[in-house]
């Protein structure tokens, strides 16, 4: 939003046509509102019309910016608050941000690892609502996020500041875990996968058809052999969800079904997440927990593709896309420019979407954890398709709207570049 006296020369330049555009915007805003909303908003602008119109007066001496964090969905949440916080250790403390936050949230435990390390107060909603209605606002309104959580920017890399959790936390979160089995010092992995259950079932959620993204699903039993081979290397494997369609079968001691183990928590979802030596998941929200406290991630069948954690320490292998016509797997480039979001999309234009085998999963973990412990080693082909990988990416036109900084370690897995076979990257 541009500053009032620029709107104002604007109107007056412009006309009938910038006014209706104006309105239009206004008509906008005010919409995403419920008339119960609305009507709040009417009876707090004696004090919050004001109280907008004071921050703007101040702001030669001290900026006050406002906004709120998406607390609805863990994935924008975690990942919106852990890239604000590593941003605010990064900037000159001529900002005083105050936010507030939607409730009920999809979380309360990082609700309140929020609250304690952010000014987060409910009376911010009507000023941050009225500084956006007010025209001239754009100095003080904080975006939740301005590239839908992606650190394009780089800024989690850029410093090593986490939310921090108290003593007190660690402590209960390692009590727990050594009640599984586990002793101090075992590794252990967090391995999310994701089905239709929670989004059809979340009371946040519930009454909404979800299933227009139901590609991203996977099925749990597929991933049972990479479980177990990690487990068979000493490292703990946590089946992590908050609402699960079925059980992962296995009976290896060092397999946990936390999703549905009868003390699963809020505080333990974020805090296993946060410390894990890796993260593998299918791309579903909660991995983001794992993005801003730096931890690998492993990401299988993630589609699509063009949608990947380049500024992470992140591998990825999506499911195979192949034309339904022929059963030729799409190249590349026809993967970036047929990146769906909605399952029909795939269907339409003739293209059959095939999850990843447990055999090419296995790989892929293997090869993750191997380059975990620095016993994973690419040949010079092996490096030369990589960074073909990234030239064909770099070079299409949607490429600046989804990425920016490249973080060294953001990949697709080897195996799987190997398997695809040169044509893949034509």
């Amino acid at each position: 939003m541009k500053p009032l006296s620029k709107q104002l020369y604007e109107i007056r330049s412009g006309g009938w046509p910038v006014v209706r555009r104006k309105l239009k915007s206004l008509f906008s805003l005010l919409s995403r509102y419920s008339p119960k909303t609305l009507l709040l908003l009417i009876l707090q602008a004696p004090w919050a019309v004001p109280g907008v119109l004071i921050i703007r007066c101040i702001s030669p001496w001290r900026t006050i910016r406002l906004g709120t964090l998406r607390s609805e969905r863990i994935g924008h949440f975690a990942a919106d608050a852990g890239q604000q916080w590593a941003m605010r250790q990064q900037q000159s403390q001529q900002y005083l941000d105050l936010y507030w936050i939607q409730e009920p949230t999809c979380n309360e435990f990082w609700a309140k690892m929020v609250k304690r390390n952010f000014q987060v107060y409910a009376w911010v909603r009507p000023l941050d609502i009225w500084n956006r209605i007010l025209p001239g606002g754009s100095l003080h309104y904080r975006p939740t996020s301005t590239t839908a959580s992606r650190d394009i920017h780089g800024c989690l890399e850029k410093t090593q500041a986490k939310l921090p959790f108290l003593p007190e936390e660690d402590d209960q979160a390692k009590a727990w875990l050594r009640r599984q089995g586990w002793q101090d010092g075992e590794p252990f992995v967090c391995l999310l996968v994701r089905d239709s259950a929670y989004l059809d079932e979340n009371h946040l959620h519930k009454g909404f058809d979800w299933n227009y993204h139901n590609y991203r699903d996977s099925d749990i039993a597929t991933y049972v052999p990479a479980a177990e081979w990690l487990a068979s290397q000493g490292v703990w494997v946590f089946r992590m969800g908050q609402i699960m369609a079925k059980p992962i079968l296995s009976s290896h001691p060092r397999i946990i079904d936390y999703a549905f183990h009868s003390e699963k928590s809020d505080f333990l979802d974020i805090w296993l997440f946060a410390h894990c030596d890796l993260c593998i998941s299918t791309g579903s929200g909660p991995d983001m927990v794992s993005d801003v406290y730096r931890r690998p991630l492993l990401f299988l069948n993630y589609t699509p593709l063009r949608n990947l954690f380049s500024w992470s320490n992140a591998m990825h292998l999506p499911k195979k896309l192949v034309w339904q016509a022929s059963g030729i797997p799409l190249t590349w480039r026809e993967h970036l420019d047929r990146s769906y979001g909605m399952t029909d999309d795939y269907a339409k234009v003739g293209i059959r979407i095939i999850d990843l085998t447990s055999e090419e999963i296995l790989l892929a973990v293997q090869e993750r954890w191997q380059r975990i412990q620095g016993t994973w080693v690419d040949t010079p082909t092996d490096i030369e398709q990589h960074d073909r990988f990234w030239n064909i990416l770099q070079s299409h036109p949607d490429y600046n709207q989804y990425h920016g900084w490249i973080h060294p370690e953001s990949r697709v897995g080897t195996t799987w570049l190997r398997a695809m076979g040169d044509s893949f990257l034509q």
